[in-house]
């Protein structure tokens, strides 16, 4: 019988990167190569409430797929749990960032924007952790090792594109953006693949 959790976890990614390709595509001044996610939804940003809605839709149902994994009874493993409980850090985390926003470019730094800053970098770590703790604790089963390898090869790029993006920022170079978007985007292929493995029952 499918599980029903994992279903969020497709669909949360999905109106995701939606939000990102209709939030860039309603600005004129907004690039994807040198802009961040973040600023589409800063203090003033246009369409800010619509892409709030969308970023809060996602940030949501990764926290109730990753509970759903958490409470899984049919998978035990501490690493895996363990995992599951980043995500669901990280699921509130999203929600938290929607309201401690990012400083605009260049503008004196506030309270809301240095806190912006520390989330998304404790996020950052716990993703990276968790996709690492999933490929360990997928590793005993047979079927699993070639996703384990994809996981463990996974947190290595999004190590290093995500190290890219935040040398980017902070030296406001044109390609942040592309930065950030792969490593985003490939966290976000990583959970549509956990999800689906976790529906079609494919831990075994």
């Amino acid at each position: 019988m499918k599980k029903f959790y994992p279903i969020f976890g497709i669909i949360g990614p999905v109106v995701y990167i939606l939000a990102v390709f209709i939030g860039g595509a309603l600005r004129h001044d907004y690039s994807a190569l040198y802009n961040s996610i973040s600023e589409l939804s800063m203090t003033n940003a246009p369409n800010k409430l619509l892409l709030d809605i969308l970023f809060g839709i996602y940030n949501i149902f990764l926290i109730i797929f990753a509970l759903g994994a958490y409470l899984d009874i049919n998978i035990n493993s501490k690493k895996y749990n363990a995992a599951t409980v980043m995500l669901i850090i990280i699921g509130v985390l999203g929600l938290l960032v929607l309201i401690f926003t990012q400083d605009p470019r260049g503008a004196p730094a506030t309270l809301n924007g240095t806190l912006h800053i520390i989330l998304s970098g404790i996020t950052a770590a716990l993703t990276i952790i968790a996709i690492i703790l999933v490929g360990l604790s997928f590793r005993k089963y047979p079927r699993l090792k070639i996703y384990s390898w994809y996981t463990f090869i996974t947190s290595i790029i999004i190590f290093i594109s995500g190290g890219a993006a935040a040398a980017s920022f902070a030296n406001n170079n044109t390609y942040g953006g592309l930065f950030e978007r792969i490593t985003i985007f490939l966290f976000m292929i990583w959970i549509i693949s956990l999800s689906y493995i976790i529906l079609y029952n494919k831990i075994e």
